[in-house]
């Protein structure tokens, strides 16, 4: 078996339900990034003005870079890998219904880095969830993990856009996978456009942070502005609004929420709950 496939095998193995291996290049679409950031609508995310000369390409994570795999693991497949009590509470998000998927993908990618170490023990590695400067869901598309649709999430044909999304670096060049077949996965649908409670999708592919219940649920610190709580409702923490009507979610199962309503906990209870999480560190 070739060295690339043993670690595919071993991602797999590992519970990534999607694997890709791209050669490196700068994205495809970091003009459109940088259009963003121009336009304020990052809100108050000035992380992607700090790092934003290191998205431009992937040296600046990994020196000598020359491969990419790409991996994607569906939220049931993390979330109902162990109990959490954060389950108990209604309203929030649901990705962060479980523990914090950062410390499920990060175990395993330290074995994955392992194995590439065994396979080439002159090259370099390394690993990345979403807190590292890097256009993960330009290069999950591009590695074939599927395509990013009008929500600005990567969507695939059958695990729909409910993924948790992690990167392998390498300075080995490491065989691309072949292209899946091409797919659309919104042609003229506009449900996730329509239903967003604040129209946070100002057009196709385009989300303006300003006015998502997310961004100023989860990332926002301090008072929330009236017209963000007139729309919130019993949103927590969080929204799922747009992944919610996406066509290629309905036959997902949904992660469940519990009946505890989080308005009515004192702060030090809301800790107990969300103590493992990946929303631990908003309170």
């Amino acid at each position: 078996m070739a060295a690339i496939e043993q670690l595919l095998t071993v991602a797999e193995e590992l519970g990534f339900e999607l694997c890709g291996v791209m050669g490196v290049l700068p994205p495809e679409h970091f003009d459109a990034f940088e259009r963003w950031l121009r336009t304020g609508m990052n809100a108050g995310m000035a992380h992607f003005v700090r790092n934003f000369e290191a998205r431009k390409h992937p040296e600046a994570l990994l020196p000598g870079v020359q491969s990419i795999l790409m991996l994607g693991v569906s939220y049931a497949k993390v979330l109902d890998s162990e109990p959490h009590p954060i389950r108990q509470l209604s309203g929030i998000v649901e990705y962060a219904r479980g523990i914090d998927y950062h410390q499920w993908i990060r175990r395993r990618l330290d074995v994955l880095m392992e194995k590439h170490q065994e396979l080439f023990p002159n090259g370099r590695c390394r690993g990345t969830v979403d807190t590292a400067p890097i256009l993960e869901k330009e290069y999950a598309a591009l590695a074939g993990l599927g395509t990013i649709g009008k929500n600005t999430l990567l969507i695939h044909p059958t695990l729909g856009s409910k993924l948790f999304l992690a990167t392998l670096l390498s300075t080995e060049h490491l065989a691309p996978t072949p292209p899946p077949e091409p797919f659309d996965p919104c042609g003229d649908c506009r449900r996730c456009l329509d239903a967003c409670p604040m129209g946070a999708l100002v057009e196709p592919f385009v989300l303006d942070a300003r006015k998502c219940l997310s961004y100023w649920t989860l990332i926002h610190r301090g008072e929330l502005p009236k017209e963000i709580s007139d729309k919130r409702g019993n949103r927590f923490l969080g929204c799922d609004t747009c992944q919610r009507v996406c066509p290629h979610n309905q036959a997902i199962p949904v992660i469940p929420e519990g009946l505890l309503d989080p308005f009515s906990l004192e702060a030090n209870e809301l800790r107990h709950f969300l103590a493992g999480s990946p929303l631990a560190r908003t309170t």
